[in-house]
């Protein structure tokens, strides 16, 4: 047993000291967020923390976050971070020092020849031509970071392509400076891997002898940065047990099933957690009315807003079912556009009616789909293109039912904001939605699913939850159940603590 480990506690016994951990992400909420990364990378680091470890973030400044209201400081010592070999083409960085919420560390690294444009990963629905020179560079950056820390860092916890190539960097150059030092990678979504033509390889600074092959960074004659995360880290982790499992086989591996499967032993799948702090109807600042589990009556006052805000009848009886997210593919839009239709031709009366709001942006022809959908039933269907945070929270709490049924989610984080609202999530069983909900007659159940990815069952399913609103009897206890489930950060934070320490 190393005794460096271990230290007194206050009443004479031992506890294992604290790690040092460096967290990588591209995007960390509120400073920069796109997607889910963001929420995660804004949230975990904050929950270890709690649990006693320390932990430093480390991000890239983008053009919109200003260090002057921030009120962030420029460390004195700037970074070198070689674009080439161990230490050639080297570019000085400056960073910026600010403190997250819950009192954590996070450094911005500023590097205006990749970062200071609009937009994160590109501009309007076109991506940067150099992405693959912009985060080959922040993976190096993170690297560079690591070594020079003031504290020997015992864990990186990089985050998605962005930092694939940071466990390379460390490895192949640095093996003896970070000798000591673990690498974690996180996938937060398989579909997305950081794919460039394999001309663009020469970006990496890395030698074409080692990596340039299909048993190193090519993959079907590309360059994929999220490879390089799977295969060089020393634990791979994915955001729900279901996720991790299903993108081991063909069918949910996009291509890389072989790879993960190769490093199965070193794969495993940690459910993302809630930021109740945030996303919980008792303490919502952007809501209209807050309640609780004992105070209901509030969810229907927020939701005549939501009606109201939407153009629609104000109707405290009719199920109001919500959608919010990304208008793509993978969000199921193309089983739920045309089923809520179906569903909505077949209304002969008001006892049987619903309502349905959508809060997301996305593909055009999504958006001209949903349009239609309103214009042909003003009275019952409500669309608002774009994406607005507190329009966000006000679905949650105002929605009788929130429909995710996306033919793949590795996580899912808006069925777990729904449950603490007392929404039940009408789901598609996959990834961590069936990690999370669960339908039947018992004391466990908390929402709707169907099985299969056919339109035929997302078309019982929400014949099921419509149904069951209409008997306030079954609907009510199904409502406190879900409001009392508990995913909270804590819980995922101990599980990536064990981790860390295995």
């Amino acid at each position: 047993m190393d005794l460096t480990k271990l230290i007194k506690t206050q009443r004479g016994g031992t506890l294992e000291a604290p790690l040092n951990i460096l967290f990588a992400s591209s995007e960390v909420a509120p400073f920069s967020k796109t997607g889910g990364l963001g929420d995660v990378a804004g949230a975990l680091p904050s929950a270890l923390a709690q649990r006693g470890h320390n932990v430093q973030v480390i991000t890239p400044l983008y053009r919109h976050i200003d260090p002057a209201e921030l009120s962030l400081s420029l460390r004195l010592r700037t970074l070198d971070v070689p674009r080439k070999a161990r230490s050639q083409s080297k570019v000085e960085v400056r960073l910026w020092e600010g403190r997250m919420a819950s009192g954590v560390r996070i450094f911005f690294v500023d590097a205006p020849q990749f970062f200071d444009r609009d937009g994160v990963y590109g501009y309007d629905s076109d991506q940067f031509e150099d992405n693959a020179a912009r985060f080959a560079f922040f993976s190096r950056a993170v690297v560079e970071f690591a070594r020079h820390s003031s504290v020997p860092v015992d864990v990186v916890h990089c985050n998605d392509w962005h930092t694939g190539l940071a466990p390379i960097y460390a490895k192949h150059y640095y093996g003896d400076d970070l000798g000591d030092t673990r690498f974690v990678f996180t996938i937060h979504n398989l579909a997305y891997q950081g794919v460039f033509d394999a001309k663009t390889f020469a970006a990496t600074g890395l030698p074409k002898g080692d990596y340039f092959k299909e048993d190193g960074l090519l993959h079907d004659g590309s360059l994929n940065f999220l490879k390089g995360g799977i295969l060089y880290s020393d634990a791979v982790t994915t955001v729900s047990q279901t996720y991790a499992d299903e993108i081991q086989t063909e069918a949910g591996g996009c291509g890389l099933h072989d790879v993960l499967a190769s490093r199965a032993g070193a794969v495993s799948g940690i459910l993302n957690g809630a930021d109740y702090g945030v996303w919980s109807p008792d303490v919502d600042d952007s809501i209209d009315v807050r309640y609780d589990v004992d105070t209901l009556n509030g969810k229907r006052q927020n939701k005549a807003a939501l009606q109201h805000g939407f153009g629609l009848p104000v109707r405290p009886t009719m199920p109001l079912l919500g959608f919010v997210g990304r208008l793509t593919e993978q969000k199921g839009l193309d089983l739920l556009i045309p089923a809520l239709r179906t569903k909505l031709d077949a209304i002969t009366n008001e006892r049987e009616g619903f309502q349905v709001v959508f809060l997301g942006e996305g593909e055009q022809r999504y958006v001209d789909a949903l349009e239609k959908l309103q214009a042909d039933y003003p009275k019952r269907v409500g669309v608002r293109v774009g994406y607005e945070e507190g329009l966000a929270h006000k679905l949650q709490a105002g929605s009788d039912i929130l429909l995710v049924p996306s033919i793949f989610e590795p996580c899912g984080l808006t069925q777990i904001y729904a449950l603490r609202y007392g929404t039940l999530p009408l789901v598609h069983a996959t990834g961590g939605l069936a990690d999370t909900v669960i339908e039947g007659s018992g004391g466990d159940a908390t929402g709707f699913v169907f099985q299969d990815y056919e339109q035929e069952q997302l078309e019982d399913a929400l014949a099921r939850a419509t149904s069951t609103y209409r008997k306030y009897r079954q609907w009510r206890p199904l409502m406190v159940n879900a409001m009392r489930q508990d995913f909270s950060w804590g819980e995922s934070a101990r599980a990536y603590e064990e981790l860390y320490k295995a």
